[in-house]
């Protein structure tokens, strides 16, 4: 034990956080890595400033005349003109699309394109079939208008407005007509099963909301006509801050909500019900087979058959995420789980079901199962062994983008697959003996679905003509010989041969509902036979034989909202044969081949509108955001974002606040390569709790601190990357100095500059469920240098850093969380970090603890309670719960512990008066077998959100621990120390307003 001989520098409790790393910095969070560099140029059409890069200038023409042709028929429709012109940034590809910096946000494969309204920039790639492409501009340049109309310039409305998913993505899909049979099997499949909730359920984001809000709209053009569809758009706009959507109903239509929700719903009857009554439900024509959860069937999707016909490879979500997995094909039980558990070896399957697209293969000749798989933004070729479940190929696709429809050669020996190279989507083909790739279509159109003959001469396959997909087959001596084989104003969809070669199995939507339903067609005559006539639709059928030589076809089939697999013979007693008409008959439309899509407008290029990029700045969406602490202290964090056109510049001003100490700093980030960087300036100010000689709470010890640095950051992977920043760092803090008889430390200002070096290291594998972080692991280590420069205060600092989280999933929707934080002052000069309250240690005060060496922990399980809690304000959810286990402890430089509890309560280092000395930090009390400066809790807690904020309420409980108190001898003057159990039994409630860590 030593007495208090020097003073402790006290620097600022967050300087490893402000001095050393990029303030706006993920803390965690994948790398959102740019793996291609962009060299932009504009191009300047009547209403689009178009920003593309060379690679792309082979498909601009076509952009020009897609965008120019949708404004024409989308402001025709509206009777609107934009007053701006509009930003249009493409891509070649969705990877290379997924890379764009206008959004920090990760985005997912699902997400096509975006429009964003403060510099209504629309963002997309170009790598669709030209007709869902011209689609995809009008979709979004619905929003653009949207924009527009609703907000008129005003960012203030844009930021404030709420305006219901229905509404936004319903106009979109409805004014750019961009519903397919696919989509229009979704919402069919819904309402014959009589899914017909009101149209404001589908206020938030999700597919049903498209749908129903199409479907909406189109109602409304029905019972009303354009002017009353357009009358509505612009009734809307008068009460959008609000989001009265009942006022705007009534004020356009002349009824209530209810009563259009009944219109609408008669409306969706009538037009799909009929259906149910002249069709089938898939159980009527073969056996469902897949795994099933409490007696209920699970989804599965695609589907791959083994030669013996015995096993299938499908898609299956036995637990919460979608895995890959081999059935019986008899029973449809579960044989073994190939991609059981969590992996980093890839990010995730790559499942094409909704775009009418295998995503299964499984080899002729043994047990090998492909399937392609994303990581690092990329698909790669993962080849299964189906028995064993070990990865036997990892395949790089080099500079294909995008595959997909993987199919193997009869002898095993290769894999045929869609891809995208150079902005052309053909049929490639990888040999696993030489490593090597071949282009086996070699044209302009857009083919998936490939399937060899059985002699490995040829390949039928899916070829994008006009706006269906038709069937054709490729020589592979010659790729120039191709030869259509269907034909007609439909699409047919995922060809595959009979086991004999005499027959084609395929899926098609000739139907006059557009239902896709299972076709044969003999080889020989042409003669198509349709096998299945259903409400939702049947994809991907594939023959094999039974152990008795009977045909029998698997495919997929969409019903009550989930795909199923199903196996049927393949000889129907209910077919109906379609037989093949001569082209003299004057058919016409039925074997003539479709014609290539072309848009309304054709509009050719000019080289005097080509310009090179030139960067320019915009605001961005400011941000604001509160808490609230524990003990009553508000937190508050705003800040105000600029950026370049293209995202990859940005400059951020935050200005935050702990109670009435307040923080500003100012950032530049520089994210156009895959090495980022920028530079930083910081004022900011924190403080720790003491008690005074009275008992009462003083934030009076704070610190504050001021510089800059300049920071780098490079990404290993989506998962892991190194930060590292030289800066300077000018500090004022309270130093302590002494203390009073009773232990109460005694501080004096003091000023010291250094010039600091700071590296860290973070990962994050974090996988999330709706409810949060589900899986994976997160964590953040790195060292802190702080050499003296000059100032009242000699000594250099030394600060490591450590916060460590891993979640594991129990179920669906449960997970157990583990967390540990700490900071380590090693220099002479040191830091005094705090903590204690909110999800760090409950059942103590927020900040109550603090030290230049500190460590907590915290241990939860989560789960759900409530899907949601009606008031008349609005639904209160999800409620879930918790039950927790915290534990901490902060010391003081030369092994000192200062106790809030010490000195008849008030708090203090604790003193020894008999022999003057100080009592060490010590965590456990060896003595009396509990804690003695460590801490601990545990309870259980509820949170739930309201208005996107968590709350929680915690009730905890404080593990036993050792109080020193003051032994006054009966007189008025203390003369030693004595140890005590703690009396602080009881449970404590807090509320606190923070996210999960």
């Amino acid at each position: 034990m030593k007495n208090i001989s020097r003073s402790i520098a006290a620097l600022l409790a967050v300087a490893f956080l402000f001095a050393g790393t990029p303030v706006f910095a993920q803390y965690f969070g994948k790398n959102k890595i740019a793996y291609n560099q962009f060299q932009w140029e504009r191009y300047e059409s009547p209403h689009f400033d178009i920003y593309y890069y060379p690679e792309e200038e082979p498909f601009l023409e076509d952009i020009i005349s897609y965008a120019e042709s949708n404004y024409r028929k989308i402001s025709a429709d509206l009777d609107h003109e934009l007053r701006v012109r509009i930003p249009l940034i493409i891509y070649k590809t969705h990877q290379e699309f997924r890379q764009t910096n206008i959004t920090l946000a990760e985005l997912p494969d699902g997400v096509a394109a975006f429009a964003e309204p403060v510099q209504n920039r629309m963002v997309m790639p170009i790598d669709l079939p030209p007709d869902e492409l011209y689609n995809l501009i009008g979709h979004e340049l619905v929003h653009i208008f949207q924009y527009s109309i609703f907000f008129e310039g005003s960012l203030g409305r844009a930021l404030r407005s709420n305006a219901p998913t229905w509404l936004m993505e319903g106009m979109a899909s409805y004014l750019a007509d961009d519903e397919n049979n696919f989509d229009r099997m979704v919402i069919r499949d819904a309402v014959v099963n009589n899914f017909l909730p009101p149209i404001q359920a589908f206020s938030t984001q999700s597919f049903y909301a498209y749908r129903y809000g199409h479907a909406a709209f189109d109602f409304i053009e029905q019972e009303h006509g354009k002017e009353g569809l357009r009358n509505f758009i612009y009734e809307y706009r008068k009460v959008l801050l609000a989001n009265a959507i009942e006022k705007a109903v009534k004020d356009s239509f002349g009824y209530d909500l209810e009563e259009f929700n009944r219109k609408f719903n008669r409306y969706l009857r009538k037009k799909y019900f009929p259906v149910l009554l002249e069709k089938k439900s898939p159980d009527d024509y073969g056996t469902r087979i897949g795994l099933k959860k409490r007696g209920r069937s699970i989804s599965t999707i695609s589907s791959a058959l083994s030669p013996s016909g015995e096993l299938i490879a499908a898609f299956s979500s036995p637990k919460p995420e979608m895995d890959l997995v081999i059935l019986s094909a008899s029973d449809g039980k579960l044989i073994r789980n190939l991609t059981k558990g969590y992996t980093n070896k890839y990010e995730q399957l790559e499942i094409d079901a909704f775009s009418g697209r295998r995503s299964l293969a499984w080899s002729p000749v043994g047990d090998d199962v492909a399937v392609f798989v994303k990581k690092e933004g990329r698909r790669r070729l993962f080849v299964f062994n189906a028995l064993t479940g070990k990865a036997l190929h990892n395949i790089s696709m080099g500079e294909i983008y995008q595959a997909g429809s993987p199919s193997f050669s009869p002898n095993g020996s290769k894999v045929a697959f869609q891809g995208n190279l150079k902005g052309v989507v053909d049929l490639f083909e990888y040999d696993f003996a030489s490593g090597e790739f071949r282009n086996l279509t070699s044209d302009d159109f857009f083919d998936a679905n490939p399937w060899y003959s059985s002699d490995g001469a040829s390949l039928l396959y899916n070829r994008r003509i006009g706006e269906h997909w038709k069937i054709l087959s490729v020589d592979l001596s010659d790729s120039s010989r191709k030869t259509q084989i269907t034909f007609g104003p439909y699409s047919d969809l995922g060809p595959s041969y009979s086991v004999d070669n005499q027959t084609i199995h395929f899926s098609s939507d000739r139907d006059p509902n557009g239902v896709f339903n299972i076709y044969s067609m003999d080889l020989a005559t042409g003669q198509v036979r349709q096998l299945t006539d259903v409400v939702g639709g049947c994809l991907e059928p594939v023959e094999l034989t039974d152990e008795e030589d009977e045909p029998y076809l698997v495919f997929n089939a969409f019903f009550t909202g989930a795909f199923q697999l199903y196996r049927m013979p393949v000889q129907q007693p209910e077919e109906n044969v379609i037989e093949p008409r001569d082209p003299d008959d004057g058919a016409g439309d039925d074997t003539a081949e479709a014609e290539q899509f072309e848009p309304p407008m054709r509009l050719g290029m000019d080289a005097d509108r080509k310009h090179p990029f030139k960067t320019s700045w915009d605001i961005e969406t400011p941000s604001v955001s509160v808490g609230v602490a524990n003990d009553g202290t508000f937190l508050t964090n705003s800040f105000i974002r600029f950026s370049d056109l293209l995202g990859d510049q940005r400059v951020m001003v935050s200005l935050t606040s702990v109670s009435e100490f307040a923080n500003s700093v100012v950032q530049y980030t520089n994210l156009k390569k895959r090495f980022n960087w920028g530079a930083v300036a910081f004022d900011q100010r924190d403080y720790f709790l003491l008690a005074d000689n009275a008992g009462n709470i003083s934030r009076d010890q704070i610190q504050r601190t001021s510089g800059g640095n300049v920071f780098i950051e490079y990404p290993f992977s989506r998962f892991y990357r190194v930060e590292g920043s030289v800066g300077i760092l000018d500090g004022t803090q309270d130093d302590l100095v002494g203390t009073s008889p009773g232990g109460i430390p005694q501080f004096s200002r003091t000023g010291s500059t250094h010039a600091t070096a700071r590296i860290g290291l973070v990962g994050d594998t974090t996988r999330y469920m709706q409810y949060g972080p589900a899986q994976g692991k997160r964590f953040s280590v790195s060292a802190l240098y702080g050499a003296h420069v000059s100032g009242d205060t000699e000594g250099d600092i030394l600060q490591y850093n450590l916060d460590f989280r891993t979640y594991k999933q129990l179920t669906r929707r449960s997970t157990l969380a583990w967390r540990v934080g700490s900071t380590y002052g090693a220099g002479d000069r040191v830091s005094f970090q705090a903590f204690g309250g909110i999800n760090q240690l409950r059942g103590f005060e927020y900040r109550e603890f603090f030290g230049s060496k500190i460590a907590w922990s915290n241990l939860e399980l989560r789960f759900p309670l409530l899907e949601a809690l009606p008031f008349t304000f609005g639904n209160l959810g999800p409620v879930r719960g918790f039950l927790f286990f915290d534990v901490g402890a902060a010391s003081l430089p030369d092994d000192l512990f200062y106790d809030p509890e010490y000195f008849l309560g008030f708090g203090g280092v604790r003193i020894d008066p008999a022999t003057s000395e100080s009592v060490p930090f010590s965590f456990w009390d060896d003595e009396n077998n509990r804690l003695q400066d460590g801490r601990a809790s545990y309870g259980f807690g509820l949170q739930a959100y309201i208005l996107g904020l968590q709350m929680n309420w915690s009730w905890a409980r404080r593990l036993d621990y050792t109080q020193y108190e003051l032994d006054f001898g009966g007189g008025t003057v203390p003369i030693g120390i004595n140890k005590t159990k703690a009396n602080k039994g009881g449970t404590r409630m807090d509320f606190y307003i923070v996210f999960d860590f």
